[in-house]
């Protein structure tokens, strides 16, 4: 049975958001009791430059491409107008791990790139490696979702639309919504964002453009200096999707890309200590990646001077995106990036690649979030 709430909002971008759908036999338990629920959120955006751009089938900016493109993802603008269903997963604790305290409180999850909302919720040891179930065993309501081009979203056109822009206008208005109780059982009074690469870069540009959108930044594999990022991307030997996988991602334009073999993906988000068979999990569900999300991301990552909650960071020592063979100081430009932050949470964990939450110190990454988020009285 479908279900279709009609909804009139508008965001600051001026995009209006058309309807929920929600999809009431996705509803499921799980082992540690905690009731989720999957559902599409159709999400309009609207461009934001005075400049023109249309798109055609092959995923090239018709009528010719040139520089505007690039300018334009360097102003941080919305390229184009459309239309997306964003796939997303609702987790409400159990009655046995309820906290009144945070009742009101939910985490939101931003997956990182080639990696969907399965990333938050693996099914191999997750008392190890589900950062879904930590936080609902904790109290924290969670809610995960798929970016435009991942997942069980849309795949729009994957130069002008799917890119960070377009992505940190459609997480803003996820996150009015989960405050006005539009696409859940209730309105949710304090937001938790957590970002992963990709997800987290789209929470830093997020806290520059709209600095009272969320109550706490938890950061995960992003540091502000990109001198390794785009020679690291070019490492994983990404490919069109199309060709990699044509059973599961045939139809799409060549202009979306993945990891190209096992060896190239380990280097890009593994090193040191890890469990293999989840190096095995995880090349078996990537997902995908877009040209323009990766000619974008760098221009995202931007201070916040105006964003006065805490926030947390961590990173990989061996990182290979953002610090190679260690990381040094980066991690510690998370003072000059969010000056006016109520609390600083810098976090570096040894033997650790870009993939955090699949290595080992991936437990140790969730227990000192929950810290972070007790000592901030969240």
């Amino acid at each position: 049975m479908r279900f279709l709430v009609f909804l009139g909002a508008t965001t600051a971008l001026g995009a209006t958001i058309n309807h929920t759908t929600r999809l009431s036999t996705n509803s499921v338990q799980t082992s540690w009791g905690a009731t989720c629920t999957e559902q599409l959120v159709e999400i309009s955006v609207n461009r934001t430059t005075d400049a023109e751009f249309t798109t055609q089938e092959n995923g090239a900016a018709s009528g010719g491409y040139d520089l505007e493109v690039l300018y334009a993802f360097a102003d941080r603008q919305v390229l184009v107008s459309n239309t997306y269903n964003v796939s997303t997963r609702l987790c409400v604790p159990g009655p046995q791990h309820t906290n009144a305290s945070r009742a009101n409180t939910v985490q939101l999850f931003v997956h990182r790139a080639t990696f969907d909302k399965l990333m938050w919720d693996i099914p191999i040891q997750p008392e190890r490696y589900s950062w879904t179930k930590k936080m609902n065993e904790a109290g924290f309501a969670t809610f995960s979702l798929d970016l435009p081009g991942t997942g069980n979203s849309s795949y729009p056109e994957p130069l002008l639309e799917a890119n960070t822009g377009a992505y940190v206008s459609v997480v803003h208005q996820i996150l009015g919504l989960l405050r006005a109780g539009s696409i859940t059982s209730k309105a949710y009074t304090t937001i938790v964002y957590t970002g992963y690469f990709i997800g987290g870069i789209i929470g830093t540009s997020l806290s520059n453009t709209y600095p009272s959108d969320v109550d706490a930044l938890i950061l995960l594999a992003i540091a502000w200096d990109i001198s390794w990022a785009y020679p690291a991307v070019l490492a994983g030997l990404e490919g069109p999707a199309a060709d990699i996988d044509p059973a599961r991602w045939g139809h799409l334009s060549p202009l979306y890309m993945a990891h190209s073999t096992r060896a190239s993906r380990i280097a890009g988000c593994f090193y040191g200590a890890y469990d293999p068979e989840v190096a095995e999990w995880d090349w078996n569900t990537k997902a995908t990646n877009s040209i323009g999300e990766a000619m974008s991301f760098s221009f995202h990552l931007v201070d916040a001077p105006d964003y006065t909650g805490p926030v947390f960071l961590g990173l990989g020592n061996n990182d290979a995106t953002f610090c190679a063979k260690r990381c040094g100081s980066q991690p510690y430009a998370l003072y000059d990036k969010f000056p006016s932050a109520s609390a600083w949470d810098i976090n570096v964990y040894p033997d650790t690649g870009h993939s955090i939450l699949y290595h080992y110190s991936g437990a140790e990454a969730m227990q000192d979030a929950l810290g972070f988020l007790d000592a901030a009285g969240l």
